[in-house]
C-alpha cells in the first residue's frame, strides 16, 4: 500500500519552502576501550588533534591531554568528549492536519514564485552599448611594430561583461578616408568592427 505521508514528506522536502530539520549540536563521551596508560593518551591526544585540524605543537598536545584525562575521569579506560550534529526531523511527528497545512503552504509558496517568473519575463527591459574600433586582435597577436592601436578582444569583453553586459552581435565594415593621401604602403581604407552589447534592466 501506498504511504501517502511519505510521499507528502518528501514533496515538503523538496519544495524547500518551509524548514524540515533542525540540526543541534550535542557533546557526548565515547569510550575508546584503551587502557588508560600515558602511550594510549599520547595515542588518543594525537587523534584527538588530527580530527580538529590542529597542530601538534606542546601547548595543543598538554591541552588535549588534559581534556582527555578530564574525560577519562570516572572510568578505567581512555574517553575522549565529542561534539557532534543531531538532525531532528520536524515532520516525523506532524499530524496529517499538520501536514496538509504545510502542503497548502509550499503550494502557495511555489505557486508565489511561478508568478513572479512570469512577471519578470513578460517586463523585461533590455539597454544596449555599441563599441567601434578600429582593430581587435586576441592579447597573443599584438603587433609590435604597427602604426594601429590594437584593442584586445579579451580586455574589451571582461570590461562590458563586469557591467552586466553580454555580446548581441556585432559586424565589420570599411571605410575610406575622404581622399586623403595615404604613405605608401598603406591602404586607403580600414576595417571597424562595431560591436553590439546588451543587459538586462531589472
Amino acid at each position: 500500500m501506498v504511504d501517502v505521508n511519505q510521499i507528502m514528506f518528501e514533496m515538503i522536502r523538496k519544495s524547500n519552502s518551509v524548514a524540515t530539520s533542525n540540526v543541534n549540536e550535542i557533546e557526548e563521551i565515547v569510550d575508546t576501550g584503551l587502557e588508560k596508560t600515558e602511550d594510549n593518551i599520547q595515542k588518543i591526544a594525537v587523534e584527538y588533534l588530527e580530527e580538529k585540524g590542529y597542530s601538534r605543537s606542546v601547548q595543543n598536545m598538554d591541552m588535549a591531554k588534559q581534556h582527555i584525562l578530564e574525560s577519562s575521569m570516572y572510568s578505567d579506560t581512555v574517553c575522549v568528549r565529542k561534539r557532534r550534529e543531531m538532525v531532528e526531523d520536524l515532520l516525523q511527528e506532524a499530524e496529517p492536519e499538520e501536514l496538509d497545512k504545510l502542503m497548502s503552504a509550499c503550494l502557495l509558496d511555489n505557486l508565489m514564485k511561478v508568478n513572479s517568473k512570469l512577471e519578470m519575463m513578460t517586463n523585461r527591459r533590455y539597454e544596449y552599448a555599441v563599441e567601434v574600433v578600429d582593430e581587435i586582435v586576441l592579447d597573443n597577436e599584438k603587433g609590435g611594430n604597427s602604426l594601429m592601436e590594437f584593442v584586445s578582444l579579451q580586455t574589451l569583453l571582461n570590461r562590458y561583461a563586469k557591467q552586466g553586459f553580454h555580446v548581441k552581435t556585432f559586424a565589420t565594415r570599411e571605410i575610406g578616408n575622404n581622399g586623403k593621401l595615404m604613405m605608401a604602403g598603406f591602404s586607403s581604407t580600414r576595417k571597424q568592427t562595431v560591436i553590439i552589447f546588451e543587459r538586462e534592466v531589472y
